[in-house]
């Protein structure tokens, strides 16, 4: 368990991210499309959907399946709201991954 000072440097961090505009852009999204259940459940299918195809280990057919899944969820997808929201939500995952790969990097781990 982290402890004292990395504790305390660790909740600033977190504070940081929670400030940051793609963080707060990311939650205004997802809190107006949970106002909407039946729209939250097809978007998290699509989310959910669009995962498993990403992190799927066989990349044969994997255009054919992108196309497959976005004619599935074109409609869900063409809501602007719902466009926003998975566009903030990719800002806020890049820029989490970028400072992964940065504190990687500084740290120099081996």
């Amino acid at each position: 368990m982290v402890e004292g000072h990395m504790y305390r440097v660790a909740m600033d961090f977190i504070r940081g991210i929670k400030g940051s505009e793609e963080f707060r852009e990311y939650k205004a999204g997802l809190e107006r499309i949970q106002e909407e259940p039946d729209l939250y459940d097809k978007v998290n299918e699509f989310r959910k959907k669009n995962y498993m195809l990403q992190n799927a280990e066989d990349s044969e057919d994997y255009i054919e399946r992108l196309e497959e899944l976005d004619r599935e969820f074109e409609d869900v997808r063409a809501i602007p709201m719902v466009d926003d929201f998975l566009a903030a939500e990719l800002g806020f995952c890049r820029m989490m991954q970028e400072i992964n790969q940065l504190v990687w990097e500084e740290i120099d781990f081996q």
